[in-house]
């Protein structure tokens, strides 16, 4: 949800070489963990900073992006991905309904992004991100397309669709349930194995007050399916979210 409510794009391109820096919060409300059927709140900072292709981005990590005239980008970032735990928690994704599955050990992960924007109203990408920690060999999967209702001066609407896959160590990771976990969870042993774990469907608004205010309203739906739908700790196949980021830009 977070990476959908930055609020620090501007109508107009700024100066490619130009330092760029924006400071803000998101508001959060989403699942506790992929498939739970309860929901928690979550505020985050949203800061950014920019200066020709590198960046060191709260959501998107550290790293660097390409950016040609065509319409096409590719980036290359490191960011941590905090994993799951079997208990709540206001840090970090997981619930007590999960109590004896263990933890989803956390991870430093490399991101790389390719974008294609076709015209001023349809764009596709492809995401796929891996973990780097020893032993984990998680890989995830993204695929969609984004299309640009409205773009004014002071208001941007945007929908994006997307699929989402896993790699087996990702799904098995967070969707399966090895004998051991099933001793002690009472959860069904369940072997997930690679492929689709997902769609997504989002519309976002931007709203820009100044060239330095804005904000930005998320509205998301994720439908588990295959992989993820079979799952037994899936209690909610299609879940809902929502976010509310306001942003300062330099």
């Amino acid at each position: 949800m977070a990476s959908t409510a930055r609020a620090d794009e501007s109508p107009t391109a700024p100066d490619a070489g130009a330092l760029q820096a924006s400071f803000g919060v998101a508001a959060i409300t989403a699942p506790r963990y992929a498939g739970s059927d309860k929901t928690f709140v979550q505020a985050l900072p949203l800061i950014s900073v920019q200066k020709g292709p590198w960046f060191i981005d709260s959501l998107r990590g550290v790293g660097a992006q390409y950016q040609s005239e065509s319409g096409f980008s590719a980036s290359e970032a490191f960011h941590y991905d905090f994993g799951r735990v079997d208990r709540d928690s206001s840090l970090r994704p997981g619930s007590r309904t999960l109590k004896g599955m263990g933890d989803v050990t956390g991870s430093v992960v490399s991101r790389t992004t390719v974008a294609q924007r076709f015209n001023s109203i349809l764009s596709a990408s492809v995401e796929a991100e891996y973990s780097l920690k020893d032993g984990t060999h998680r890989g995830r999967y993204r695929a969609g397309v984004e299309l640009g209702l409205v773009q004014k001066e002071t208001d941007i609407v945007t929908v994006n669709v997307d699929l989402h896959a896993g790699n087996a160590a990702f799904n098995r990771a967070y969707f399966g349930v090895t004998p051991a976990q099933s001793a002690r969870s009472g959860f069904a042993a369940y072997k997930a194995a690679s492929g689709l774990y997902a769609y997504s469907a989002s519309a976002t608004w931007m709203h820009v007050y100044s060239p330095h205010w804005s904000s930005s309203i998320v509205l998301r739906g994720t439908h588990y399916m295959d992989e993820a739908g079979d799952s037994p700790i899936v209690k909610r196949h299609t879940a809902l979210g929502t976010a509310l980021a306001v942003n300062y830009s330099l």
